[in-house]
């Protein structure tokens, strides 16, 4: 396979993954706001926040305190300057689409298309006054439906693996990412204590935007903070767990003919290994750490899989 067509099979998956992502993140947001302790113009501020400061989608040289709520919902839905906005999302996963008529199927460009003209004419107005909630909801409905046509209409070949690994090691890095804003000094598990009634409400919050609090509540009752890093890190039977997606990113290399001993695999076991059994700190600085630590390990396997595979070297789609 060409290295360009391998290259914007695996950025088509991984970007349609992001724009997801961001979803979730914003539902966490939605979710957060409507609680009592977020209440008041600078927690409310803080919580709306929470979406740019984890995927680093802050415009540079800007204050993140001169920007309005409304602001930040739109850098992280309709901005096409923001490499994680939605709209940005989707259309680099369109345009790799039509770019492999070849390889990928009619079916697959529809759903991105119909999205895209959608993001296209949402203005930041259509985000407020219970807004919010209907598009992050067509958001999700439409990767449901992109994730459905592609299991249902690609061929189990080089291409299928290659998207395969964008989307699991995206969503890992996701699952990371989501598990980090645990450390916000903002969110009630720093500011109350993890027993506090906030705590459990922020903790539930969490878990619904990742869909894994019905899955714990069947398996542990009650959330509590270590149900959280079980599910969000470690369950290696939960879909959107870190340790699932890297373990079937390994499937899909091995597919691909990489040997183990290979730098990227080997890399991709040393990610896996850390987000599976290291044991993150008890703090907000130390839970930080850890999760700065292991999205780092998931960037030392995007890089590794780029010199892998991809003789021209794709720029980086997310700020640091």
């Amino acid at each position: 396979m060409l290295c360009r067509t391998a290259s914007d099979l695996f950025w088509m998956g991984r970007s349609a993954e992001r724009a997801e992502s961001m979803a979730r993140m914003l539902d966490l947001a939605r979710r957060l706001a409507a609680l009592p302790s977020s209440h008041g113009d600078h927690a409310a501020h803080s919580v709306w926040a929470l979406p740019l400061l984890s995927t680093g989608g802050i415009p540079t040289g800007a204050r993140l305190q001169d920007m309005s709520p409304l602001d930040m919902l739109g850098r992280c839905i309709i901005d096409r300057d923001n490499p994680s906005s939605v709209l940005t999302c989707v259309q680099l996963a369109r345009d790799a689409a039509r770019n492999q008529r070849s390889v990928v199927p009619a079916e697959v460009v529809a759903p991105l298309q119909l999205m895209l003209g959608k993001l296209r004419a949402l203005k930041a107005q259509h985000l407020v006054s219970g807004g919010l909630g209907q598009v992050i909801g067509e958001i999700m409905a439409f990767t449901d439906a992109f994730r459905g046509v592609i299991i249902a209409n690609m061929m189990r070949n080089e291409a299928w693996h290659f998207l395969r690994l964008g989307n699991f090691l995206e969503r890992a890095d996701s699952a990371v990412r989501l598990w980090t804003t645990q450390a916000d000094p903002e969110f009630s598990l720093v500011r109350d204590g993890p027993d506090s009634p906030h705590a459990g409400f922020h903790r539930v919050a969490l878990l619904e935007a990742a869909s894994a609090l019905m899955p714990l509540r069947r398996l542990h009752g009650e959330p509590n903070r270590q149900g959280v890093t079980e599910m969000l890190l470690r369950r290696p039977d939960f879909p959107r767990s870190a340790s699932f997606c890297l373990g079937e990113a390994q499937s899909n290399l091995a597919a691909l003919q990489v040997d183990v001993c290979e730098p990227v695999m080997r890399q991709l076991g040393r990610a896996l290994a850390g987000v599976s059994y290291l044991e993150p700190e008890a703090g907000a600085t130390g839970m930080f750490a850890f999760g700065a630590a292991r999205q780092a390990d998931i960037s030392a396997v995007e890089a590794a899989v780029d010199e892998r595979f991809f003789v021209a070297q794709m720029p980086l789609r997310r700020a640091a």
